[in-house]
C-alpha cells in the first residue's frame, strides 16, 4: 500500500471519528435542557402545603365579661357567707356565670321567691338549682323570665344560671331582679351583691354586662 492510501484512509477515520462525537455531544447536551421543565414541575407539585386553615372566632357567651349594677355596683366575685348568716340573698357573677345564694339562721321556714327578667335577645342557660330540697324550684317560663321559690331554713339554698345568645347593644345585656322574702318584697338590706356585699337601693333592680 502506498503512502498516499495510508493517509487518505487515516483521514477519512478521524472524520468518521470526529462525526460521531458531534452527534454524541449533541444529544448529551440537549437532553438535560429539555428535561429541566420536567424536574421544576416535578418539585412544585411535591412540596408541602404550609397554609394554615382559617378559624372563624367562637361568639362569646353574653355572660363573659364582667357586670355591674345600680350605683356602679361591682357584680363580680363570690362574697363571704356561711349557712349561720342572718335571712339575706347574694347575688354574684363569676367566670362560670351568675349564683344567687339564701341564707338563714333563725328557727323555722323562711321563703324566698323572686324573678330575673332576661332582656329581649337573651336567654338563660344551665340553670341549676343547688342544696336543693323537696320544696324548693326554679324555673324558666314562657316569658324568659326565670322563677324561683325556695324554702330556706338553718342552711343554704340557691341556684346557678349562665345567660346567652345576647344582641350586641346595651339593652340586650341587662337582667332586671325582684326579690321577695316571706311573701313580701325582701328588705334592700337583706340582698348582698358581689364580692364586697354591697346593697341594691330597692329589692327590684337591673344589672348590665359591661360592654
Amino acid at each position: 500500500m502506498s503512502l498516499r492510501t495510508v493517509a487518505t484512509a487515516v483521514s477519512a477515520l478521524a472524520g468518521i471519528g470526529s462525526a460521531a462525537f458531534g452527534v454524541g455531544s449533541h444529544i448529551s447536551s440537549a437532553a438535560p435542557l429539555a428535561a429541566a421543565p420536567a424536574a421544576a414541575q416535578l418539585t412544585a407539585t411535591s412540596a408541602p402545603s404550609t397554609a394554615t386553615p382559617s378559624t372563624a372566632p367562637s361568639k362569646p357567651a353574653c355572660d363573659d365579661g364582667t357586670w355591674h349594677g345600680p350605683d356602679g355596683i361591682d357584680m363580680q366575685g363570690r362574697p363571704s357567707f356561711d349557712a349561720s348568716d342572718s335571712g339575706a340573698a347574694y347575688i354574684w357573677h363569676d367566670s362560670t356565670g351568675w349564683h344567687l345564694r339564701t341564707t338563714d339562721a333563725s328557727r323555722g321556714a323562711h321563703h324566698y321567691t323572686g324573678t330575673i327578667a332576661a332582656s329581649p335577645g337573651a336567654t338563660f342557660s344551665a340553670v341549676r338549682p343547688v342544696r336543693d330540697e323537696r320544696d324548693d324550684r326554679v324555673w324558666v317560663g314562657g316569658d324568659n323570665v326565670l322563677h324561683y321559690d325556695l324554702t330556706t331554713y338553718r342552711g343554704v339554698d340557691g341556684f346557678d344560671f349562665r345567660v346567652t345568645a345576647c344582641a350586641g347593644d346595651r339593652d340586650h345585656q341587662a337582667l332586671r331582679f325582684s326579690l321577695d322574702y316571706d311573701g313580701r318584697e325582701q328588705d334592700a338590706a337583706r340582698i348582698k351583691l358581689g364580692a364586697d356585699k354591697r346593697h341594691p337601693d330597692s329589692a327590684t333592680f337591673t344589672v348590665w354586662r359591661d360592654v
